[in-house]
């Protein structure tokens, strides 16, 4: 099944999207900070820096950009220090890694990035119709919060749990909670494959990469092992048009899953490397609960408290948030700094 629908919610400072099936679910999600331009099929022209021979590349400058690193192939071009390339983006930056670039031929016509390149890695996603979404959508609300959680919980009851580390992104069956029908490798299997399923979903929605283990639960039978990779590659088939691989479970039972990085992990966004709210979030929020106030109380004044140290971070990012804002809703918006350690929208000036 392929995407049916995408929402597209923007406001000040960020645009989220989501992709829903035919049955109003998300299966994949989006998010675009003014904050972080470099994102997925952007072009850019660039000079090469220094060449890592160790780690399989070299490093290019962006334009007014930062800097992006280009995997050496067969097929890179050998250049030598200063030249200047033109790089189309392959993968946006994640886990303290900058971007990754590959080297295209001058003159190459632009192709989509961001959120439209996004939207092409998606089965049908280029061709979904887009519908504009109110700030502070509840769907949007619900989808972005879900894909930020640990646990997922599984339709025939159970969990699946699922955590990153530097090496892979792991998944726990827990299977409390759930009906048990039939004979242990079927009950086994039932649950296995669903899990595989959940899986293959909250990659896309987590904008999650790279290697990914399965630690199915036993017993498992020879013909259950075939089952279960195939239920993950036909569930990310059925919503992804781009590669990757599942194995079979090994004797220990668990299946090994890769696909390429290629957009910012949602959480990665979110949290700082502490797992604290990054304070571009808390302002972004706050700025995304004031606008979704707005439309709904269309007289009066109200003013969003923001904590100091996060008015500051929107000061020297956002200056001009108050100007898009009255250009929105009139000049009846306001931002200030309390002493809170929340964001809060009020009342009155």
């Amino acid at each position: 099944m392929s995407v049916a629908r995408i929402l597209r919610e923007e406001t000040v400072g960020e645009t989220r999207w989501a992709a829903l099936d035919a049955g109003g679910e998300p299966v994949a999600l989006y998010l675009e900070r003014e904050t972080n331009p470099v994102r997925l099929g952007a072009q850019y022209e660039a000079r090469i820096g220094a060449v890592e021979v160790g780690a399989g590349g070299m490093f290019a400058e962006l334009d007014g950009a930062g800097a992006a690193f280009i995997r050496r192939t067969p097929q890179t071009p050998a250049f030598a220090e200063g030249a200047r390339v033109r790089v189309e983006i392959l993968a946006e930056a994640r886990g303290g890694k900058l971007p990754r670039a590959q080297i295209i031929p001058a003159g190459t016509a632009p192709g989509p990035s961001g959120a439209a390149a996004w939207r092409a890695g998606l089965k049908g996603g280029a061709d979904a119709p887009v519908e504009a979404a109110l700030p502070g959508d509840p769907r949007l609300e619900a989808a972005f919060e879900d894909a930020l959680l640990l646990d997922v919980t599984l339709t025939g009851g159970g969990r699946l749990r699922i955590e990153r580390t530097r090496a892979l992104t792991a998944a726990d069956i827990d299977t409390a909670g759930r009906a048990q029908r039939g004979s242990a490798a079927a009950r086994a299997l039932s649950i296995n494959r669903e899990a595989a399923q959940a899986l293959a979903r909250q990659i896309l929605l987590r904008g999650l990469g790279g290697l990914f283990v399965l630690d199915c639960i036993a017993p498992m039978t020879r013909e259950a092992g075939p089952s279960i990779r195939d239920t993950f590659q036909a569930a990310w088939a059925e919503h992804s048009s781009r590669p990757a691989k599942a194995l079979r479970p090994s004797q220990l039972g668990l299946m090994e899953a890769s696909s390429g990085w290629w957009i910012t992990p949602l959480s990665e966004h979110v949290y700082d490397e502490t797992s604290g709210l990054r304070p571009e979030t808390i302002a972004l929020d706050g700025l995304r609960q004031l606008e979704r106030e707005a439309q709904q109380t269309r007289l009066g004044p109200l003013t969003l408290a923001l904590p100091e140290a996060v008015h500051r971070w929107l000061a020297a990012q956002h200056p001009d948030a108050d100007v898009r804002l009255a250009a929105k809703y009139g000049a009846r918006l306001n931002i200030r700094a309390h002493t809170g350690g929340a964001a809060e929208v009020r009342r009155g000036a």
